[in-house]
C-alpha cells in the first residue's frame, strides 16, 4: 500500500487554522457570524496547505477529483473515543466504551476533520475526528465516527485509495 506520511503538512494546517480562529475570530461579539465566515476559510486553507501538496494518480480531472484518502494511524496504543449511536432526538456522546485503546494493526481510520469539544472558545484541534473503516475485534464500530488525540496519531495519504477515500 502506497502511504505517504503527511503529519507535518497537517500540523501546518492545524496551527494556521487554529491561530486564525483564536486570534481573529473567537473574541468577536457575534460568534455565529464568525463561525459562518471561518469555516469556508478553513476549507480553503486545507485545500491550499494540504491537498495542493498531494499527488493524485486517478483518472478524474478538475472539480471531479475526489478528496484525498487520508488515514489516521495511532503511533502507539492510543485511547479511542467512539461516537455512541443514539435514538432520534437524543444527545450523542463520545466514548461509548470506556478505556478503549487501539494499536495501528487493529484499526483503519479515515481522517474527517480536527475536533474540539467547543467550537466557540479558543480552539486547539486536540483530536482527529475519524471514520472507522476497519476494526478487528469490534466490527460493530465500523462506519462510526471516533476521536483520537492528535498527539497520539499520524496522518498518511493513502494514494491507492484516492478514488475511494472512505
Amino acid at each position: 500500500m502506497a502511504m505517504r506520511e503527511i503529519t507535518a503538512l497537517m500540523n501546518t494546517y492545524r496551527e494556521c487554522s487554529r491561530n486564525l480562529w483564536n486570534v481573529y475570530f473567537a473574541g468577536r461579539e457575534n460568534v455565529g457570524h464568525s463561525l459562518d465566515t471561518y469555516e469556508p476559510i478553513r476549507k480553503m486553507l486545507f485545500d491550499s496547505l494540504v491537498v495542493d501538496e498531494l499527488s493524485y494518480a486517478g483518472s478524474a480531472e478538475g472539480p471531479d477529483v475526489p478528496p484525498p484518502a487520508l488515514r489516521v494511524v495511532p503511533k502507539h496504543r492510543a485511547l479511542l473515543l467512539v461516537k455512541a449511536l443514539n435514538a432520534p432526538g437524543e444527545a450523542s456522546y463520545w466514548g461509548q466504551e470506556r478505556d478503549l485503546y487501539v494499536g495501528s494493526d487493529e484499526i483503519t481510520l479515515a481522517f474527517i476533520d480536527y475536533f474540539d469539544f467547543s467550537n466557540v472558545s479558543v480552539r486547539d484541534f486536540q483530536y482527529y475526528r475519524c471514520k472507522v473503516l476497519r476494526f478487528s475485534g469490534h466490527p460493530e464500530y465500523e462506519s462510526r465516527e471516533a476521536l483520537i488525540q492528535a498527539l497520539d496519531g499520524g496522518v498518511f495519504h493513502d494514494e491507492e485509495h484516492d478514488d475511494d477515500p472512505s
